[in-house]
């Protein structure tokens, strides 16, 4: 396939209907699938091998996928090609004066009118650009024709015939910010509890970290409720600083009222207590052991191990055991105490949760399991969870929505019309004045408003015409 048969592949109209059709279904799987959750989030809602399915797919990251990002690219090259294509013609017949008429279009046009006024040439041709002015709601500019000699030009909304090439023009704006956003920006989260910072912030898969760049520390949390117990309001109150040290800002964080600094916004999503869990963790194989304080999705490195880590994915203060389950089994107590679970993983993916119990440190442990995990105390905090959101093409995309429903206005609701008005002598004290007109892209509309310019420029030139208004 050659540059030539590729560019004529991109110029095809059903390829943009394809890949709108195309992005719209992405969309809606991606509202469908929750995007960025956990491996055990996705196996408690669709089981561990649709979890898998949905990983391995790329769909809990739809839209920072590969083929996403691709898609997009298809699709400003396919707006890039149409516009180069035709945007050039366009703009040269905007930049030439419009031709006046032949005769032939003076008969054929079908949006046409002739009047026949009594009066002079002089005193028809002094007062006809005034008449003409107020009919049509623009002042006519003169041309000259060699055939007719002067003729009046009314010519409105000469450049709505740009409105596509904006529209256009703003997809591949709103393309570029998206793209811009998929591949520089990210969404996390942070929990912080009260006189605690950090500088970085956790991805929604809880399995890397990001740079802020910065520190925020969490000065006060705040969590106020109605008489009857419901939430009234929680807010945290922050203080910005470089990781030196050196005092940046400090804010209030709300609920719908997000702190941005640096192009990073910060949201109140949640609050709760936050567990901080002492482990002891001893390699089966190679005898070493380490103790871990760690928080729930806050990966750590297991000892011996080659580049295998793991992370408190859920926990529980009180684990019970269902009343169903208590009644088939042997076990004397239905409440567990203290219970962590957590999940091995490594480059290539997660292995199975398992739970640890503090107070039951042998219960459910699995003899080839690499690692034993032992849970020696735990700690609950209260904390405030901070959504941490980066899109640096978010000032793009807005740009491109702005314009985009101008383009769209200028499409749709304004049209390129042409006005010319010639006068002639067609008897001695008989002035005949012609009018035609026409619209490049919605002629039929057109003509419903050619109706109503002619009846007010009729109503203009009722003092010299030879059938009064009245009579009409």
């Amino acid at each position: 396939m050659n540059i030539n048969t590729l560019y004529d592949r991109l110029l095809s109209v059903r390829l943009t209907i394809f890949l709108c059709i195309l992005l719209a279904i992405v969309s809606v799987v991606g509202t469908v699938i929750p995007q960025n959750l956990t491996a055990e989030q996705y196996g408690n809602l669709y089981g561990q091998g649709g979890a898998r399915l949905v990983t391995g797919l790329g769909l809990s990251d739809l839209y920072h996928s590969v083929g996403f990002v691709l898609l997009l690219c298809l699709l400003a090259a396919n707006l890039v090609a149409c516009t180069s294509k035709r945007l050039p013609g366009t703009w040269r017949s905007l930049r030439r004066d419009a031709s006046p008429p032949s005769d032939t279009a003076f008969e054929n046009w079908k949006c046409r009118e002739a009047f026949v006024c009594s009066a002079n040439v002089e005193e028809m041709e002094e007062r006809l650009e005034g008449v003409v002015a107020k009919a049509f709601g623009k002042r006519p500019k003169r041309k000259t024709v060699e055939s007719r000699g002067q003729v009046l030009l009314v010519e409105k909304n000469r450049y709505a015939r740009l409105g596509p090439y904006v529209a256009h023009v703003s997809l591949l704006t709103i393309l570029l910010g998206t793209l811009w956003g998929a591949v520089q920006g990210f969404k996390g989260g942070l929990q912080l509890a009260e006189g605690e910072a950090s500088s970085e912030a956790w991805l929604r898969t809880g399995a890397q970290r990001v740079p802020l760049g910065f520190q925020i520390r969490c000065d006060r949390f705040v969590f106020e409720q109605y008489p009857n117990g419901t939430p009234k309001e929680y807010r945290s109150e922050v203080t910005l600083s470089e990781v030196g040290g050196e005092k940046i800002k400090s804010g209030t964080i709300r609920v719908n009222h997000p702190l941005t600094y640096r192009g990073i916004a910060f949201y109140q999503s949640t609050y709760g207590s936050l567990p901080e869990l002492n482990l002891r963790v001893r390699d089966r194989e190679g005898g070493s052991e380490s103790m871990v304080t760690t928080r729930l999705n806050a990966p750590f490195l297991l000892p011996g191990s080659q580049g295998e880590r793991a992370m408190v994915v859920s926990f529980q203060e009180n684990l019970r055991i269902p009343e169903e389950m208590a009644r088939i089994t042997s076990f004397s107590k239905r409440s567990l105490g203290p219970a962590a679970q957590i999940v091995v993983f490594d480059d290539k993916g997660f292995g199975e949760p398992f739970w640890v119990f503090r107070d039951h440190p042998d219960m459910g442990k699995k003899a080839e399991r690499p690692h034993k995990f032992v849970m020696e105390d735990v700690r609950l905090m209260s904390y405030t969870g901070l959504q941490v959101v980066k899109d640096p093409g978010a000032p793009l995309v807005w740009i491109g929505c702005t314009f985009l429903v101008i383009g769209f206005l200028m499409a749709l609701l304004m049209d390129h019309e042409i006005v010319w008005v010639a006068g002639e002598v067609a008897a001695e004290n008989e002035y005949r004045v012609r009018v035609v007109g026409r619209a490049v892209r919605h002629p039929g509309i057109y003509a419903a408003r050619f109706d109503r310019q002619k009846f007010r420029l009729r109503r203009g030139l009722s003092p010299w015409l030879k059938k009064p208004l009245g009579d009409l």
